[in-house]
């Protein structure tokens, strides 16, 4: 059992509207799990009927008795089948959220909580891995990082769960607010300050507000770890951080200087063949300590390494780290673990060897994706599939020229690019190198269209743009033609 309805009705403040006789005390009913989905709903789960722009949960109030819901969340009385008992509300998605907030605290488990303009998914998929060597982790899946992704991520967690990691997106100011006081993280994590959602928030000042609502939700003695190297982020967060609350630095670039009890620090950073090498160090409160083993990634970049230092942050924070043995194998985790696909996976194919990098694109993971394919694809002819950066507002066309710059300055053989700022990534390119070779395309076919005409054998091919693009589907389309 994992609620009674009364257990609901008073978490999610809820009318109790019974229309059937066969249950006589219909608050002792048990609730089994929590559905907002008739298609995957399972006997004896509570339906919560959602509501939003395109569609009405309310239509499948009947299909979910019918499969066996024990009880249902609504906000139109009226919509109530016959032979149901329901908890009527005035917004459902509201309930779910206060239902996964009452739930986070009835399992006692820790709670992590991860944001940022770039890497949310990365950081927080390699904190979970990384966790799971030594405890029994239950984590965000895919990109469900919203009101209601988040909530059903706690309420799907089970019940021996001793950390939940979920990752908090937002689409402007105040709706991370609104997460983190479902979640109550005992851990928050700040990644870094991009122009993701600057089209919406209008300035990285604004961004940096909405990024730092996460710790408004901090449970009391509950600490937030940011990217030190960017100091004007880490100066916002000391001087607006709750007094009840701490700070933890997490940087690439050793400063001693940190006003923060805690700082983790990579130290003798080196590339290597396959990626990067690096000692951390962990000083707390002027004391300073080392993670013993020696590590390793297969990426190259700051942020990387980064990432793996919030991951060491949040295995020291629930106290697996004690141990060589333990160190061994978290150190092993991170090195084996990969680019995810669509997010800088390389594929080695019979012919070419191809980057996925098209899930999302910013000039931050613009750069990012440049730098590793430029090491990766040593070798090979490398070749560029480009589409547009979106959600950038007036300052696309600047973005875009200076993502241009950034293009130019690798040893790149031949750019494809489409979208609406094309024009300003050539300018941009060709004021740091006239020879780079670019050709504009009409659209995503058009770029398909043309790279077949141009790549050969042992070419390497790199795929970034915004989701909307596509671009997914045609690195997938040469991955298969690459094995073929």
């Amino acid at each position: 059992m994992m609620f009674t309805l009364e257990e609901v009705k008073k978490a999610v403040g809820g009318r109790l509207v019974s229309k059937t006789d066969a249950i006589v005390f219909a608050t002792s009913i048990e609730i089994n799990g929590v559905s907002t989905d008739t298609r995957t709903i399972k006997e004896g789960e509570l339906f919560i009927a959602l509501q939003g722009e395109n569609f009405d949960g309310n239509k499948f109030l009947s299909m979910a008795m019918e499969k066996g819901a024990s009880a249902l969340i609504t906000n139109d009385e009226n919509a109530i089948p016959d032979g149901a008992v329901a908890i009527v509300v005035n917004d459902t998605v509201e309930a779910l959220g206060l239902l996964a907030n009452h739930y986070r605290f009835k399992l006692g488990c820790k709670v992590i909580a991860v944001t940022g303009s770039v890497g949310k998914t990365s950081t927080r998929t390699l904190i979970t891995e990384v966790l799971k060597t030594g405890l029994k982790v239950h984590s965000t899946e895919k990109n469900n990082n919203n009101e209601i992704g988040m909530s059903k991520t706690i309420l799907s967690a089970p019940e021996d769960s001793e950390v939940i990691v979920v990752e908090m997106g937002m689409r402007g100011l105040g709706q991370i607010s609104y997460l983190t006081k479902i979640a109550r993280p005992d851990i928050a994590i700040i990644t870094n300050i991009g122009y993701s959602h600057i089209e919406i928030l209008e300035s990285k000042d604004n961004i940096m507000k909405a990024k730092m609502e996460i710790c408004e939700g901090l449970t009391d003695g509950g600490i937030v770890a940011v990217n030190s190297d960017d100091r004007k982020l880490f100066d916002t967060c000391v001087k607006e951080l709750p007094i009840n609350n701490f700070i933890a630095g997490i940087q690439v670039r050793d400063d001693d200087d940190l006003p923060c009890p805690l700082v983790i620090s990579a130290y003798d950073v080196k590339e290597t063949d396959t990626g990067m090498s690096f000692g951390v160090s962990l000083n707390r409160m002027g004391v300073r300590s080392e993670f013993v083993i020696p590590l390793s990634i297969s990426m190259y970049g700051e942020s990387y390494i980064r990432n793996a230092l919030f991951a060491i942050f949040c295995a020291y924070m629930t106290g697996i780290t004690k141990t060589p043995e333990m160190q061994q194998k978290i150190a092993d985790t991170i090195s084996s673990r990969s680019a995810m696909d669509g997010r800088g996976a390389i594929t080695k194919t019979k012919r070419y060897l191809i980057m996925n990098d098209a899930y999302n694109a910013s000039p931050e993971s613009m750069e990012n994706a440049f730098l590793n394919f430029s090491r990766k694809a040593k070798g090979h002819r490398k070749v560029l599939a480009l589409g547009g950066m979106l959600e950038l507002g007036k300052q696309a066309p600047g973005l875009h020229e200076i993502t241009g710059k950034a293009c130019a300055s690798y040893d790149f053989d031949r750019v494809f690019v489409t979208g609406d700022n094309a024009d300003e990534f050539i300018k941009g390119a060709h004021m740091m190198n006239m020879n780079l070779e670019i050709v504009k395309c009409k659209d995503t076919e058009d770029v398909q269209r043309r790279l077949e005409e141009y790549v050969r054998d042992d070419d390497a091919l790199l795929f970034k743009a915004s989701h909307s693009f596509g671009f997914e589907t045609v690195a997938k389309y040469f991955i298969e033609k690459g094995n073929a």
